[in-house]
């Protein structure tokens, strides 16, 4: 007589198993959302030092929490994954509304009338500052409004894999993509803080991800695993490219992210930002930007871009004066306060070819008089003759010849010229801001008291910064922190006596105002190196060709004098070309300041001849090199392409190997004698996944027996293929949807007659459905997905096989015991 203790008693039919899992009931997604709207807040704090500190954040905010929240609450009422991400979007678009476009928004955060105009007015600002500033940018609208859309598209996609995917362990790909632009502007790089806190906001995201599965998990079964696996794996291919690449890419500088290693993704072409990329374009040791140009000039040729003057804020940025411009650059006159050109003073031919050089700012040689066979709309400011674009156009693949014109400038001439008159050029030109720091003012007294004239006065400074205390440096400022201009940087730079073009520049413009000489800082390029070719130019004149990229990058001041107009000096050492006129040791050349004797101020001598190239510095002063034809690759940047393409190809592999390693462990622990909770969902899951990946699709009205007949048929699995997958189907039966203590502990003990229906939910009617589990299954063994797996690969065309491996459908449509998840 067979015991009642041996055959539990069959469950009521009107009574069936609850499912296991009830994510209408989940409120666990509000952390998930939380911890996600964290894990981007930690990420973007690598945006101090590209903008001001913390100024971003209250934006952001803004911004964020309208968005997450739009989502969350979309999520609490059930309304599908697809509105969930349109709320998302709908949200970010009415809290960019409502910050940025508060008068033409209707009721508050719908675009209006006037909005896209004013949207393009908020991006022209915005490459504006990208252009004009040095980081950290001064906020503003149009930035922060980037800043607010970018990351609030990055909180969507965050929220959606860690919420709603429940594939958090990706969402590292979207933090770091956040860290990309400071990666790339900061000097340097994304810092540790930064990036410490965004790894541990990220662990604290998976590890609320995790604990929301196990709060999903109900009676026993096993939650869903692997997050730590695919963290690890997307952490390591992470820490392998930003520590390796650096090694072997041109564009890194020295160290390792997030410290110092910056790269150029923009490639070659790129714009000169004036006192913005100087210290950027310095520190790179490839150079990019080529630009050829062929002169007649018999002295070495600066490219002058634009000047800064202004010298009140606390960046220094050009001008550009849209009003003043003159719009007919085939004739340029001479400067507000500059005589012409002398009657018996030859032209100056020279072509440029800018290739893959871009900028607003036409380069020319100083000073120009005339610009032919240039395309598009271009402007000269009569202030200080930059040439800028004013149809939004650049410099990028111009061909084009500029005549100039230059003075014979000599010592003894500029000796004899006493200060200029105080109206002689505008008060930009000569103003020191009230927060001129004191330093300067006892530096300049200390060097220049005891002179008169303005070119002794200017000779002391320069002879001062190109002295044995100063040291060039490209590193220096950014290790110190006072990398970039204005005036708290000169006063820093005076202190440490080191830096690059920038600080000898701007330091010397400001001690010549301080000395009572108006000044203004030029950026530029310096002469270059010579290629040896020749070509002719008008009227037969020969000119020489040279050759420049973004390491001959400059800043240099020009002084003004009075008679003169503006004249160049070099107080950078080693770099550049010191002009004739100020070469030799220096020594006074008008009355000292004790003399009492009255200046005369008088015209300048005639011209002194060429320049003796055996008193010239070189130009391997500057570091640069003649560059190879534009666009010739290197195998590094080869093997970057191809190593780039091959690790997006794989990725979707990578992520899809994790996963089923993941479920092969947990089916690999099954106790043969009990079974393990959740082992052969894990292989069931994985055998419909590997299915619809081959285009055998899972469909959300299937039972596990339609589902499996179906496969059969369709793939034609017979055989030990078949036997497997019957195996597999049984065993995830019994473990879903059989009563809970029902397990059966010898082979032909018999379960509950359980009936079930679609999507592997019970019977509610308490009908006997397609099948019934009477008898007991073996625990699941992963050689049954293995030969399921390979039976479908056999079966499916070559182009299908690789489709199924290295772009899996299931990635996106994961496996659901429940369809509601």
């Amino acid at each position: 007589m067979t015991s009642t203790l041996s055959r539990p008693a069959p469950a009521p039919a009107s009574a069936p198993q609850a499912p296991r899992r009830v994510p209408s009931a989940d409120p666990w997604h509000w952390a998930v959302t939380g911890a996600s709207l964290l894990a981007v807040l930690a990420a973007a704090s690598s945006l101090n030092g590209v903008v001001e500190p913390w100024t971003w954040l209250m934006p952001v905010l803004r911004t964020l929490v309208p968005v997450l929240l739009a989502a969350a609450l979309t999520r609490a009422l059930g309304l599908g994954s697809m509105i969930t991400a349109l709320a998302g979007v709908l949200a970010l678009v009415g809290a960019l509304t409502a910050q940025f476009f508060p008068r033409q928004a209707l009721i508050g955060v719908i675009p209006g009338p006037g909005t896209s105009l004013e949207l393009q007015h908020l991006l022209a600002q915005a490459e504006e500052t990208v252009v004009s500033q040095v980081a950290p940018v001064l906020p503003g609208a149009g930035i922060f409004l980037l800043v607010c859309a970018a990351l609030g598209l990055i909180a969507i996609v965050v929220d959606l894999l860690a919420t709603t995917m429940r594939m958090p362990a990706p969402c590292g790909l979207a933090l770091i993509l956040v860290m990309v632009s400071p990666a790339i502007v900061k000097p340097t790089g994304v810092g540790m803080f930064a990036f410490i806190v965004t790894v541990l906001a990220f662990l604290f995201l998976l590890a609320t991800a995790q604990w929301r599965e196990n709060r999903l998990a109900s009676g026993g079964a096993r939650a869903s695993s692997g997050f730590a696996g695919r963290s690890a794996i997307i952490g390591a291919a992470a820490l392998a490219v930003t520590v390796i690449l650096p090694m072997f890419v041109p564009g890194f500088n020295s160290g390792a992210f997030p410290q110092g290693a910056r790269l150029n993704v923009w490639g070659n072409a790129t714009g000169l930002n004036p006192a913005v990329t100087l210290g950027n374009d310095l520190r790179n040791p490839t150079g990019f930007g080529r630009i050829l140009y062929s002169t007649n000039s018999d002295n070495p040729v600066y490219l002058r871009a634009v000047t800064l003057e202004d010298f009140s804020g606390r960046r220094w940025e050009p001008d550009e004066r849209n009003g003043d411009r003159e719009s007919d650059v085939a004739e340029i006159g001479a400067e507000d306060g500059v005589p012409g050109a002398p009657a018996d003073s030859s032209p100056v031919f020279t072509r440029v070819s800018t290739q893959s050089y871009a900028s607003p700012w036409l380069l020319t040689p100083y000073a120009p008089v005339g610009i032919s066979n240039l395309t598009g709309n271009w402007a000269w400011d009569p202030a200080n003759l930059s040439i800028l674009a004013t149809d939004g156009g650049s410099t990028a693949r111009q061909q084009y010849l500029v005549q100039s014109r230059s003075s014979a400038l000599t010592r003894e001439g500029l000796g004899n010229i006493g200060p200029s008159d105080t109206e002689a050029v505008p008060d930009v030109f000569a103003a020191l801001p009230d927060d001129t720091p004191e330093i300067v003012r006892t530096r300049t007294e200390e060097i220049t008291g005891e002179f008169v004239n303005p070119y002794d006065k200017a000779m002391a400074i320069q002879s001062y910064l190109r002295g044995p205390e100063f040291e060039y440096s490209v590193e220096a400022p950014v290790e110190g922190g006072y990398d970039g201009s204005g005036m708290d940087v000169m006063a820093r730079f005076l202190e440490s006596k080191s830096g690059y073009c920038v600080h000898y520049a701007g330091t010397m413009a400001v001690m010549a105002r301080a000395a009572g000489i108006p000044s203004r800082v030029a950026i530029g390029y310096t002469p270059g190196s010579p290629t040896g070719d020749t070509e002719e130019g008008p009227d037969g004149v020969e000119l020489s060709e040279f050759v420049v990229d973004s390491r001959n990058a400059h800043a240099w001041p020009e002084l003004y004098f009075e008679g003169v107009g503006w004249v160049q000096f070099e107080p950078t050492p080693s770099r550049g070309v010191v002009p004739t006129y100020a070469q030799q040791a220096f020594s006074p050349v008008g009355p000292r300041a004790d003399d009492g004797n009255a200046l005369n101020p008088s015209g300048l001598p005639g011209a002194t001849g060429r320049t003796d190239p055996a008193t010239d510095p070189t130009n391997a002063a500057t570091g640069s090199q003649g560059a190879g034809s534009e666009g010739e690759a290197t195998p590094a940047t080869g093997l970057l392409a191809i190593g780039s393409a091959a690790l997006l190809a794989l990725l979707p592999l990578l992520l899809r190997t994790v996963r089923t390693r993941s479920r092969r462990r947990s089916v690999a622990i099954t106790d043969v004698s009990a079974g393990s909770a959740g082992a052969a969902t894990a292989a069931w899951a994985e055998t419909t996944e590997i299915a619809g990946d081959h285009g055998y699709p899972l469909e959300p009205t299937d039972t596990p027996r339609t589902f499996a007949g179906r496969l059969a048929q369709e793939a034609d699995l017979a055989g030990e293929p078949a036997s497997s997958l019957a195996r597999l189907r049984n065993a995830y039966e019994r473990e879903e949807y059989a009563e809970r203590g029902a397990v059966v502990a010898s082979p032909g003990a018999v379960t509950p007659r359980v009936p079930f229906h679609g999507s592997g939910r019970p019977d509610p009617s308490g009908t006997p459905a397609v099948g019934t589990l009477a008898r007991a299954v073996s625990p699941p063994r992963w050689d049954d997905v293995d030969t399921v797996t390979r039976a479908l690969r056999r079966g499916s065309s070559w182009s299908t096989r690789i489709r199924a491996r290295l772009f899996p459908q299931s990635l996106l449509n994961r496996f659901r015991s429940d369809p509601r998840d």
